[in-house]
This record gives C-alpha cells, sequence and structure tokens, in this order.
C-alpha cells in the first residue's frame, strides 16, 4: 500500500531574551526551513494546515493559515495555482492530526504535496502565570513516498472526553485585548500515562509491528517526570523513548515534531529504521502514528 512521507522539517525555536517573534512570525520561520531543505518550489504545496492554538491578537477569523500562506508567499496570485489553506485545531494532538489529514488527501490523488505547520506563541502584555509554552513553529512538508517501505503506516487518535475539564485554554476577556488563561488538572498526567498503551498497542496491531521492531518513541515533551513514568507505561524500555526534555520544554501543537527534528540527528532515523510518533493533547486526545524511514 502507498504512504506519504515527510519529505522536509523545518522548525522555529525562540531566538533569545532581546527579540520576540509572534505566532505568525514563528510558523513562517519555520516553514521557510522547510522549503530550504525541499527540493519542492514554494508553488508546489497545494495544501496548507495549520494546527497552532494560541494566536497573535487571539484571532480566530480569518483562517490563520491564510496569513502563513500569504507571508511564505504559496500560490497566493488568482492567476496562478491555487494551494488549500486552513486551520485545523486539535491542542497537542494537532499537528499529527494535520499530517493525517495530508496523507489521506495526496493518497486519494487531490494533491501531491502540503504542509503541516504550527506555532504557539504568547502575545499578552502580562501572560497568566500558569502559560508555560515558550514560543516555537514547526513545518513538515509531506507527498507521496517514492517507495511503499518509506513513510507514515496507522494513525490512531482516542479521546476520553469524561476528562476533558483536566485541560482547557480559554481566551479571557476580563482583562483588556484578553488574556489566555490555561487551566490544566493537577491529576493530567496521571491521566495521559493511564491512557497512552491502549492507543501505542492499536498501532502496533494495525500495523503488525512487535515493540521490538520499532527504534523509538518521539513522544511530545509533556514534563521530565511525565518522560520517566512514560516507557513503563506503555511498555518500552527508557533507552528507546525519546527525552529531550533538558534541551526541549513542552510546546503544545509542536513538541512532538520538535522532539522529531531532534531525533533525527540520530541513528534511530535511519533508513529501515521504524519510530513511533506520541502526542497528548485536551479532550483528554492521546495520538499516535508509525513511521519508516
Amino acid at each position: 500500500m502507498p504512504r506519504c512521507r515527510i519529505e522536509s522539517l523545518g522548525v522555529s525555536l525562540p531566538p533569545g531574551p532581546l527579540f520576540r517573534r509572534g505566532s505568525i512570525a514563528h510558523a513562517v520561520r519555520a516553514g521557510r526551513a522547510c522549503l530550504e531543505s525541499s527540493h519542492y518550489n514554494r508553488e508546489d504545496v497545494r495544501v496548507l494546515v495549520n494546527a497552532g492554538i494560541h494566536r497573535d491578537g487571539h484571532v480566530c477569523e480569518p483562517a490563520m493559515a491564510a496569513y502563513i500562506q500569504r507571508r511564505l508567499d504559496i500560490n497566493v496570485e488568482f492567476q496562478g495555482r491555487r494551494t488549500l489553506a486552513f486551520d485545523l485545531q486539535n491542542g497537542g494532538c494537532g499537528m499529527l492530526n494535520a499530517a493525517q489529514v495530508l496523507s489521506a488527501l495526496l493518497l486519494s490523488g487531490e494533491a501531491q504535496v502540503g504542509m503541516a505547520v504550527a506555532s504557539e506563541a504568547n502575545g499578552d502584555r502580562r501572560p497568566a502565570p500558569a502559560y508555560s509554552y515558550p514560543p516555537s513553529g514547526a513545518a513538515a512538508l509531506i507527498d507521496l513516498s517514492p517507495r511503499e517501505s518509506i513513510g507514515f503506516g496507522t494513525f490512531a487518535f482516542h479521546t476520553h472526553d469524561e476528562f476533558s475539564e483536566l485541560y482547557t485554554s480559554v481566551v479571557s476577556l476580563k482583562v483588556a485585548r484578553g488574556r489566555i488563561e490555561l487551566r490544566r488538572g493537577a491529576e493530567l498526567e496521571e491521566v495521559y500515562l493511564s491512557k497512552a498503551r491502549a492507543v501505542v498497542d492499536e498501532v502496533l496491531e494495525k500495523d503488525g509491528l512487535r515493540r521490538e521492531e520499532v527504534a523509538l518513541v518521539v513522544p511530545a515533551q509533556i514534563s521530565k517526570g511525565f518522560l520517566a513514568k512514560l516507557p513503563e507505561a506503555i511498555g518500552f524500555p527508557k533507552e528507546r523513548v525519546a527525552d529531550y526534555s533538558d534541551t526541549l520544554a513542552d510546546t503544545l501543537s509542536t513538541s512532538t515534531f520538535l522532539a522529531l527534528h531532534e531525533a533525527m540527528k540520530g541513528t534511530e532515523c535511519a533508513p529501515g529504521k521504524t519510530v513511533l510518533l506520541l502526542a497528548f493533547g485536551s479532550g483528554v486526545t492521546i495520538g499516535a502514528a508509525s513511521y519508516r524511514w
């Protein structure tokens, strides 16, 4: 069966204490890095999906994807090629969801190349103390794999709405121009840990994979304590679960792909190896996908 692959990956991390970038700037910077390392031209991108949550000025409409498309100069002229750009919001699982949607579109023949992008930045003058996500951006260019053995395998998402109140993010209008209010229950990480194995098992079963065939699990970098408990929770040895928490904080929608960008520097992402991507978000939702290099 044909697969879709990550043809190139770009990231944007905080530039330093003296400079600030907004969510659009981080998304564009990641998108440009992605295009610069790709053999495709920007006009080849026919679908752009933005999965970021926290936006400049708390804009709801129009879609932030349209702003990102414009800044990246991807088919913005009416008489030329057309690019479909839209937002897809699913918290920390959003970018993995975007990769799933793009894969479905590409496999159906509706497009040949797509970009999944996400960014997070809090532009509030006085951010709420509970907001802990550093600004960041990530972008992945996805196309049809030239080989059936390379690319994404099964995607799986499990939502447990009985825990939906454990993790909410709203824009409070009690403060002038609005302010992001983030609420996370004390037991949120334990819920993630208790529900993660089921989604991992589903992906492994559908792909016919044994745990020993997975070179590395690449999870969102929720916290150092969380990553210490995750291997036992999902049935993997500690050395095969990526922990970059010393250098990467949890960045919500970009976290899993920032961790993947780091993992790609190692031997676990060499040709023939299989990794498992793992994302966690509100809902409470846990997502996973296999990827073969």
